[in-house]
């Protein structure tokens, strides 16, 4: 058995590339002068289901192209500990819990970059993520993005590619999200989970009476 879960406002309060990239303005890494009104937009876009992936991901690495992979590690392990522990959602960590209880496997499927994904799973104690795969050139951060979008359709995709590198096929495979763009993996898994549904997925979720789980510290 095998329990999927989305990584913004299904396990933490907020979305993880912009408090990222807001965490990067603070520390003055970030000086692009119209660096807000790109990040509003981005996400005004996300939650309509018309961002472009790349140019995202395009725009939040490029404070940091050039950067040796120990030097965005160590970043992300203080952004991870100031930023994202303080927001991790209760409920989804009873329902990690529940899970385990059952052995079940837990994976974090996220269209986060991967540099995110990985230490923020590790910090909630989950070990296993698939993030949007990140390109490096000699340990050197180039700014780009791999073939691995997990990204609407891309989710089902990377879920495929993962089942299929392990030795196991689970019986079945529940999936957590809060978002209508990952509707596509929602209706592909045998157990769909509306968590902190946005107002799109909520309807969907109520009208095929999937499960529908809330944290009152979500989107609050």
């Amino acid at each position: 058995m095998l329990a999927v879960f989305d990584l913004d406002e299904t396990l933490i309060h907020g979305d993880s590339s912009q408090l990222f990239t807001h965490f990067l303005r603070a520390e003055g890494i970030d000086t692009m002068p119209d660096a807000n009104a790109r990040d509003s937009a981005f996400m005004a876009a996300y939650h309509a289901g018309k961002m472009d992936l790349e140019d995202y991901m395009a725009f939040s690495l490029e404070p940091l192209r050039g950067w040796h992979r120990s030097e965005v590690a160590e970043l992300v392990e203080r952004f991870v500990a100031l930023e994202i522990l303080p927001r991790a959602l209760a409920v989804g960590r009873e329902r990690v819990d529940w899970h385990r209880r059952q052995g079940h496997d837990v994976l974090i499927i996220s269209a986060t970059g991967e540099h995110l994904v990985a230490p923020i799973g590790h910090a909630l104690s989950i070990d296993d993520s698939i993030g949007v795969q990140i390109e490096w050139q000699e340990d050197t951060l180039t700014g780009a993005i791999g073939p691995r979008r997990p990204f609407r359709d891309g989710k089902v995709d990377a879920l495929k590619q993962w089942l299929a590198d392990r030795t196991a096929t689970p019986e079945r495979v529940w999936f957590y999200s809060d978002s209508h763009n990952d509707l596509p993996l929602l209706q592909h898994v045998d157990h769909p989970v509306a968590m902190n549904p946005d107002p799109i997925l909520r309807a969907h979720a109520q009208a095929e009476r999937w499960p529908i789980y809330v944290d009152e510290k979500a989107r609050g």
